[in-house]
């Protein structure tokens, strides 16, 4: 098998990586979603407030876990398309899709600065997952913590801690959202790394030639 069509083959391999990537994530915020949306269902069925407080904080046993996968898998994905950019592109005549696409969605290219061509996959799981977990939060505090018989000093303690936890939360995976984005330091980060060993040890597709009997 010659060189091209091994960086062909490699190429569409490493393609359909990616693709199976993107499915696993959707599947994995589906059964998030789905699973923290039966939960607060189960929330607003209980009598007792203290019951439902616990029970809607439990949401963050899903979706906290969930999005470590979902972050698992952009990281991956980043890793292989940078892969596909510095290694496999360059040798392709024709096929240079991550090359353009990056050029394409530059930060820049208008006035505006932002990226109107991105699809911005990282984001939407992001909002989707914030927005549960922020919904869960405050039905924990008002139709749980503040409808229970605990001292109002209690309440207002645990508010407040809770307040500072969800902001720091939200706080902390919206920059963790900004580092997966195209351009983002998760992609650079995988970019110089795969440059610099380019750089120091060639492309691993060009066997190394031994000297000469």
């Amino acid at each position: 098998m010659d060189r091209d069509t091994q960086i062909w083959n490699e190429y569409q391999s490493l393609r359909e990586e990616i693709r199976g990537t993107d499915s696993l994530n959707y599947q994995i915020l589906a059964i998030v979603v789905g699973v923290s949306a039966i939960i607060l269902a189960m929330g607003f069925t209980q009598a007792d407030p203290l019951v439902r407080f616990f029970i809607f904080l439990c949401v963050y046993l899903i979706t906290i876990p969930g999005y470590r996968l979902l972050q698992t898998n952009r990281r991956r994905a980043w890793r292989i398309s940078t892969y596909i950019h510095i290694f496999l592109e360059r040798r392709l005549e024709f096929v240079n899709w991550e090359m353009r696409l990056d050029a394409l969605q530059a930060p820049g290219e208008l006035e505006s600065g932002r990226q109107p061509f991105s699809s911005l996959p990282s984001t939407e799981e992001w909002l989707i997952l914030s927005a549960l977990n922020s919904f869960a939060f405050f039905a924990a505090i008002f139709m749980g913590l503040r409808q229970s018989e605990l001292p109002f000093t209690t309440q207002v303690i645990i508010t407040v801690i809770g307040c500072v936890w969800w902001l720091g939360h939200l706080l902390r995976t919206s920059r963790q959202e900004e580092e997966l984005r195209r351009h983002g330091k998760v992609e650079e980060d995988y970019l110089r790394a795969w440059t610099k060993m380019k750089k120091g040890r060639r492309s691993l597709a060009e066997p190394e030639k031994l000297p000469s009997p």
